[in-house]
């Protein structure tokens, strides 16, 4: 796909995103708890909760939980039943995002089907071939992981931080979105670098387990 294309349809689902995606989608309760053990089966309830709604459980629900954004977020972990980065894979089901949208916002997704030809490592190959030279290797997430810096988000105004990774045949993706300047910085923990790629890369390895990958 051309970047031009590319940017086209991320801008898109960015505008989506903090437009009518958000009105569309029903936030789902935070599954948060002070006592660690009760984590899982909040979410749980959680997901039960939107099955009940005739509502698909999201990988925020089914994996982990708000509780674990809040290793990334100083503000709201809402959950939101929408993922640009999902969406664009085709995989709307698999993936979610955590945040309030206007200071600070994850966007998570995990990709399990492979594409119409060649399969999903060929795909992160290709992914970390075209971010060259920005995207940095780093391990404990998956197989393979890079993080790739600051930079300009598809979502007007912000700036994004992004971690990718694959295990087995699942490819992950985790953007953190967060307002340029001053108020954005306060949206979001003071972890940079790798040491944010890895609090990102949390989320995938609990997915990873999730899907037995």
């Amino acid at each position: 796909m051309k970047p031009k294309i590319l940017n086209f349809a991320l801008s898109l689902a960015a505008i989506c995103l903090v437009a009518a995606c958000s009105k569309n989608s029903a936030p789902a309760t935070a599954a948060a708890t002070q006592d660690g053990k009760d984590v899982g089966a909040a979410a749980l309830s959680n997901a039960a909760a939107n099955a009940n709604n005739g509502n698909k459980p999201t990988p925020c629900e089914t994996d982990f939980s708000t509780r674990d954004a809040a290793e990334i977020l100083t503000g709201p972990t809402t959950l939101h039943r929408y993922s640009m980065n999902a969406a664009l894979s085709g995989e709307p089901e698999n993936g979610c995002g955590m945040g309030d949208g206007i200071g600070a916002l994850i966007d998570f997704a995990i990709q399990t089907k492979p594409p119409m030809q060649g399969d999903n490592k060929q795909v992160y190959q290709t992914l970390v071939g075209i971010l060259q030279p920005k995207g940095v290797p780093f391990q404990g997430v998956g197989d393979k992981a890079v993080w790739i810096d600051v930079h300009d988000s598809n979502i007007p105004g912000m700036s994004e931080f992004g971690t990718m990774a694959i295990k087995g045949e699942v490819l992950c993706t985790v953007d953190l979105h967060f307002k340029k300047g001053a108020e954005g910085d306060k949206a979001i923990t003071s972890a940079r670098g790798e040491e944010l790629a890895k609090k990102l890369g949390a989320l995938c390895n609990k997915s990873f387990a999730a899907r037995g990958a």
